[in-house]
């Protein structure tokens, strides 16, 4: 009896959980069919004395929350793609800064991964800890240093400079190196009598079996680099260069009518990449967390 009680309990725990997680994005979608007019009646700050839907108590336009739009409409998602070519072109940025990370991360941390764990060599450990110490670092504790190198570079105001540091993040090499700790040795041993070198053995043995931590790596790496702000705030001072991310935060007063398109519009790719590599993502992280 009390082992059924404590199942309950969890599941509803669970049911809740979601709940406080789905909702967002349940609420985000159906006002997305929410026209210009209804948004600001139920959203804005501004008072209309002539909208009896406003809810106005003491001169103060209360929020009037709903999941339910009361006249659906797609004319935020005509607004946005047919009258707003900015949004397209911020769209089209954030691709143009995550693009490039995937692929070079996707290069380089699997082979510097591969050369930490085999490698004999002193010093690795103690290079291998500083990406750890940087990994579990603040974004904006880093931006100054990347800020003063970029200058040093030149980069500055440009998209080089958010690519570059990103391109060499140690969370790429760390899921990567946990997994290839369970690697059978027995196997590159063999490969290295029958005389494959190093790269040999990496490129036709080691990297084909790293797809499970990869797919994990182009799930959590497209997240972290689509969302990122601080970076674009601080590198890229030209608007229409801006990410999506930098002008959602803004498009709540700027366009109000139709943030919540824009939001599904910006979150929309997050959630497909995410359902492509849910199974590689609990596959891979579970495989780095074994130890062998």
């Amino acid at each position: 009896m009390k082992r059924r009680i404590v199942s309950i309990v969890t599941l509803l725990i669970i049911i809740v959980a979601v709940i406080i997680a789905v909702f967002p994005i349940l609420f985000t979608f159906s006002n997305s069919f929410m026209p210009a007019e209804e948004i600001n009646s139920r959203y804005s700050a501004s008072i209309d004395e002539t909208n009896s839907d406003d809810f106005i108590s003491h001169n103060i336009h209360f929020v009037r929350f709903g999941i339910i739009p009361e006249q659906p409409t797609v004319s935020q998602y005509e607004n946005l793609i047919f009258r707003s070519p900015q949004y397209l072109r911020m769209f089209w940025n954030s691709v143009l800064l995550v693009v490039p990370v995937l692929i070079g991360q996707l290069i380089l941390a699997p082979m510097a991964a591969y050369g930490i764990e085999n490698i004999k060599w002193k010093g690795k450990e103690a290079i291998y800890f500083t990406y750890i110490i940087v990994m579990l670092m603040p974004t904006q504790i880093l931006l100054v240093p990347n800020f003063i190198v970029a200058g040093w570079l030149g980069i500055r105001e440009s998209y080089l400079a958010i690519i570059l540091p990103a391109l060499f993040h140690p969370l790429g090499v760390f899921l990567t190196r946990q997994q290839l700790k369970n690697f059978p040795k027995e196997v590159m041993e063999a490969a290295a009598l029958d005389g494959a070198n190093s790269w040999t053995t990496y490129h036709k043995i080691v990297r084909p079996n790293l797809s499970s931590v990869v797919a994990a790596l182009v799930v959590l790496l497209f997240a972290d680099n689509w969302n990122i702000v601080d970076q674009a705030v601080v590198f890229i001072k030209d608007f229409y260069s801006q990410p999506l991310s930098v002008y959602l935060g803004t498009a709540v007063t700027d366009a109000p009518g139709m943030f919540f398109a824009v939001s599904v519009f910006f979150m929309l790719p997050a959630i497909l990449v995410f359902l492509m590599g849910e199974e590689h993502l609990t596959e891979g992280i579970s495989l780095s967390s074994v130890k062998a």
